[in-house]
């Protein structure tokens, strides 16, 4: 099997041997990229309450990667190696966003705290998600330098970017 990316596996003896394998993060950024392809192309059949869901999969997976992402730049766990890929996956649902938030998809359709502004007030909605998009670009770009500080910079404004969108278009 050829494939670019490699992993380390430790054996008995300590001996490290290079494998071909996908990480986890390179994996889930994938299928996250192609689930979120995918409902492009099947909009217009899901219902709200299916487009609901598919939203708050999507932003779950949002907040485990900041959790990771945080937890490595405190210093909480041993995982520097790690943190593109997390960021990557971000920035990718990030791209994204706005496709996560169909006409049909908001409180009538079913439980959701996304607020009604974001389809009343779509100019300014875009604008936010634009916001998150930029800051989540700039944090997978500081992280794949690896200067932890240029990352926390750019990661306190994915925190903002994050804040200024529930602050506005989210009940609490």
């Amino acid at each position: 099997m050829d494939c670019c990316f490699f992993a380390v596996r430790i054996t008995k003896e300590s001996n490290r041997e290079a494998l071909p394998m996908f990480t986890f993060q390179k994996t889930a950024a994938v299928l996250i990229a192609a689930s979120t392809l995918l409902l492009g192309a099947t909009a217009a059949s899901a219902s709200g309450e299916d487009d609901i869901k598919y939203r708050q999969t999507n932003y779950k997976a949002v907040g485990a990667h900041m959790g990771a992402m945080a937890a490595i730049l405190k210093g909480e766990v041993a995982h520097k190696d790690q943190l593109a890929g997390h960021a990557d996956a971000l920035a990718m649902i990030a791209a994204n966003a706005p496709s996560l938030f169909p006409e049909g998809s908001g409180p009538d359709a079913g439980e959701t705290k996304a607020k009604a502004e974001i389809w009343s007030d779509p100019e300014g909605f875009k604008k936010v998600l634009a916001g998150f998009d930029t800051a989540a670009a700039n944090a997978a770009a500081a992280a794949k330098t690896g200067d932890m500080a240029a990352f926390g910079a750019a990661f306190k404004q994915l925190g903002g970017a994050c804040g200024a969108c529930h602050k506005a278009y989210r009940e609490k």
